[in-house]
């Protein structure tokens, strides 16, 4: 029998590579870390009864809670047909009570939006009656140009005619 050095070598190279694969990891258990526990303020504990009495109570009552409320009232001067004046009672309503320092600054923004807000519509109003004035005086003006084309055109006809 002829053995051949080559497939033999080979053989052995493949087997040996078979045999010295590395242990499988050990997998070391990493110990679970509990989440910090937060201090709830004062308000909170009102805040989220008064939200699950009112998901009870009647789904459609608006929340005590200032931050909620506050959200509405964004919610609302998002919408273009709320009622302007409405939503800046509610938003001085809510401005008189005793805030958190962050809600009274959301509070202060969305009452200087709000007066923003104003003086555009009230800026707008004033525009499109300037708009709607010199559109008629533009009408008025074209209605006499054609008149007077018209007395024009009949003093022409009449001269030509003697």
């Amino acid at each position: 029998m002829k053995f051949t050095l080559k497939p033999l070598a080979m053989a052995t190279l493949m087997l040996s590579a078979c045999t010295s694969l590395p242990a499988p990891p050990v997998a070391i258990p990493v110990p679970a870390i509990a989440p910090p526990t937060a201090t709830p303020s004062p308000e909170t504990p009102v805040c989220s009864l008064t939200v699950g009495l009112s998901k009870f109570s009647a789904p459609n009552t608006a929340s005590t809670c200032a931050s909620d409320r506050l959200l509405n009232l964004a919610q609302q001067m998002m919408n273009t047909h709320s009622d302007i004046n409405r939503v800046q009672s509610q938003l001085d309503a809510l401005l008189a009570q005793e805030l958190e320092p962050a809600n009274r600054s959301f509070a202060l923004i969305l009452a200087s939006q709000l007066s923003e807000r104003k003086r555009l519509n009230n800026l707008l109003d004033k525009q499109t009656a300037a708009t709607k004035e010199q559109q008629k005086r533009a009408n008025d003006l074209a209605a006499k140009l054609d008149a007077l084309k018209e007395m024009e055109k009949e003093l022409l006809e009449r001269s030509k005619k003697p």
